[in-house]
């Protein structure tokens, strides 16, 4: 009964050590990604394009071993010490493959890179920003600045070089009466420069959009207690500026609330017609910009 056992054993230990033999001396290709990693890059270039992140290497080796490849994340460090501003042509160096001796690499894709290398340059620029969208009827932009209105740019020196300012869009469309909006926005450059900082404050300043007009304006005269008005202008007609949507009520025939005349009479007059000064009152956004005259004819009589 025991030596049965032992022949069994032996049997099945040989069966699995010939199927070991058989499928790991079977050859199997595979492709392996590798990400890639610069090593040794010389200080003051940059690679302006051709660098890539990863390589595809094509590997053969026993079935076994070529199966776990997968499982790992698998770096290629490419050797940039003796970059110079131009063109250069750096070949992938399968010896740098870190693979054992197990498996041979049979391709690898892309073989070379085409590196374009540049000096790295900075200086300082203007922020220029501008806004896109729509607002209520009547009301336009009045004022846009960034803080800080002006950035360092450091990258590929053919591209700083050419550079005079550097550009913030703002695309918002603003339903509300809001008159102030300010928010951080981002500057995007183009690939290989940079800014500092890399994000500005914008701040935007709405108003109401103005016009000038002559309109009418009702005049409101105070003479002394003992006396009163019998004959006075009932409007004047004054060129004022201001907010687009009251002119319009102005031209309507409506008048405009809080915009007036007022004459005061000063005391110790007796009964007759005098030339009267006047001040205007003008509402939030309104300002006189002519009257005909400083003075308005009133005529006294006695209560």
């Amino acid at each position: 009964m025991l030596r049965n056992w032992k022949d069994i054993f032996i049997a099945l230990a040989l069966a699995v050590l010939t199927w070991y033999l058989i499928t790991g001396r079977e050859k199997v290709e595979t492709w392996v990604d590798m990400s890639v990693e610069m090593t040794n890059a010389p200080e003051g270039l940059t690679i302006r394009k051709g660098l890539i992140s990863k390589i595809e290497v094509r590997v053969r080796g026993p079935k076994g071993l070529v199966r776990s490849l997968d499982r790992r994340k698998w770096t290629y460090s490419l050797d940039v010490s003796k970059l110079k501003v131009g063109e250069n042509l750096v070949d992938i160096d399968r010896e740098r493959i870190p693979l054992s001796m197990a498996y041979e690499v049979v391709e690898v894709k892309p073989s070379r890179l085409i590196l374009s290398v540049d000096s790295i340059a900075k200086k300082e620029v203007p922020v220029v920003a501008e806004w896109r969208g729509t607002l209520q009827p009547d009301h336009r932009l009045l004022e846009i600045k960034t803080q800080p209105e002006v950035v360092e740019v450091r990258g590929a020196e053919r591209l700083v070089r050419q550079m005079t300012q550097v550009r913030v869009v703002v695309q918002n469309d603003f339903e509300d009466a809001r008159t102030q909006w300010s928010e951080d926005v981002p500057i995007k450059l183009a690939e290989g420069v940079e800014a500092n900082p890399g994000q500005v404050r914008v701040s935007l300043r709405f108003g109401q959009d103005m016009k000038t007009a002559w309109v009418r304006v009702p005049l409101h005269v105070k003479p002394p207690d003992d006396l009163a008005v019998t004959a006075a202008p009932k409007y004047l007609r004054l060129n004022v500026e201001g907010p687009l949507s009251q002119l319009r009520d102005a031209e309507a025939g409506r008048e405009i609330k809080g915009l007036s005349a007022t004459a005061r009479v000063a005391s110790g007059l007796g009964p007759g017609k005098y030339a009267v000064g006047y001040e205007v009152s003008v509402p939030e956004g309104f300002k006189v910009l002519e009257r005909p005259s400083t003075t308005v004819d009133v005529r006294l009589r006695k209560k």
